[in-house]
C-alpha cells in the first residue's frame, strides 16, 4: 500500500515539476494566472495542478478517503 502511494506521490511530483517548466515557457503562463486569479485561496501546487488538469474550473472541492 505504502509503495503504491509513494509512486502516485512521484507521479504527481514529476508533473508539478514539468508543468512548472511548462508554465513558464509558453502561452500557458497566461492560462495559469487566470486559473490563480478565479483560486486564489489555494496554494501555488494546488493551483498548478488545477491548472493542468482542467484549466476552465470553475469550482473545486476536497476529497476524503477513509
Amino acid at each position: 500500500m505504502a509503495g503504491k502511494r509513494e509512486e502516485q506521490l512521484k507521479e504527481i511530483t514529476e508533473r508539478l515539476e514539468q508543468g512548472v517548466k511548462d508554465l513558464f515557457t509558453s502561452e500557458k503562463y497566461t492560462e495559469y494566472l487566470k486559473t490563480m486569479s478565479q483560486f486564489h485561496n489555494y496554494s501555488f501546487n494546488n493551483t498548478l495542478l488545477i491548472a493542468m488538469q482542467k484549466p476552465e474550473s470553475t469550482l473545486v472541492a476536497g476529497y476524503l478517503s477513509d
